[in-house]
């Protein structure tokens, strides 16, 4: 696999550290990795490249890490971001973004390295598709699993709302749209018996709502008590993955 790394910190020693590790990490993986290296946060929010790795500083002079994350993921949101940082008390401010992990200085290769495995994951995750039938035209759509942010019943049939397509219904039952996105990926859970949610969308929720968020946009699913347990658990396992 092929994969475009940017890393991105203003100490010239530590940067070059951590790229000999990722260059260490990419060949005990046999990953074809191409590395480009910044000392200029401002320099790298200026590029058009889209990155499948990027991995950044936090306290950093002209943009920080945080903002620049920012800025990356509205050019591409499907990079994913690692945070390296003296800093923890930013983390709240990396589920922000999304980051997939948030590694404290000096670098454990070991974590790191994890952290290269979750991406590849997610990478072939996000190639994952599904095809389904537009309710009234029965055009058929591929649609990427990774785009889906909610599903729901809609009288028989299903509404979708996606990150790349917006909201609309198709032919398909809700139990099958969800069994079919059960038996590719693992990162969605159940919140009401007429929503089944993507959690790396979410940026909030309680015993009663979801809220889930992309580009500046809010949307609301449905939560019931007896859900939210198993909601909360799940959640939280996986944002355990950011440390």
């Amino acid at each position: 696999m092929n994969v475009k790394i940017a890393i991105c910190d203003d100490e010239i020693k530590v940067l070059n550290e951590e790229v000999k590790l990722l260059e260490e990490i990419c060949n005990e993986k046999q990953l074809i990795c191409e590395i480009d290296k910044y000392t200029s946060s401002v320099e790298l929010s200026k590029q058009n490249v889209n990155y499948d790795l990027v991995v950044l500083d936090i306290e950093m002079d002209g943009i920080n890490g945080i903002d620049l994350a920012k800025v990356i993921k509205q050019k591409n949101d499907n990079c994913f971001i690692i945070f390296i940082t003296n800093y923890p008390i930013y983390l709240d401010d990396a589920f922000d973004v999304n980051a997939i992990r948030y590694l404290t200085k000096p670098v454990d290769k070991n974590r790191l390295s994890m952290g290269v495995d979750s991406v590849i994951e997610r990478i072939e995750a996000s190639e994952k598709k599904l095809t389904l039938t537009k309710l009234g035209s029965k055009q058929k759509i591929d649609v990427e699993i990774s785009s889906i942010m909610y599903i729901a019943t809609s009288r028989r049939h299903t509404s979708v709302l996606s990150s790349k397509y917006g909201e609309f219904e198709v032919e398909e039952i809700f139990s099958d749209v969800k069994s079919k996105i059960e038996k590719e990926v693992n990162y969605f859970c159940q919140s009401h018996q007429s929503f089944f949610v993507n959690l790396k969308y979410v940026v909030g929720y309680d015993k009663n709502s979801v809220s889930v968020a992309y580009a500046g946009r809010r949307y609301e699913a449905l939560m019931t008590r007896r859900r939210y347990k198993e909601f909360d658990e799940k959640f939280f396992k996986m944002a355990g993955n950011l440390r």
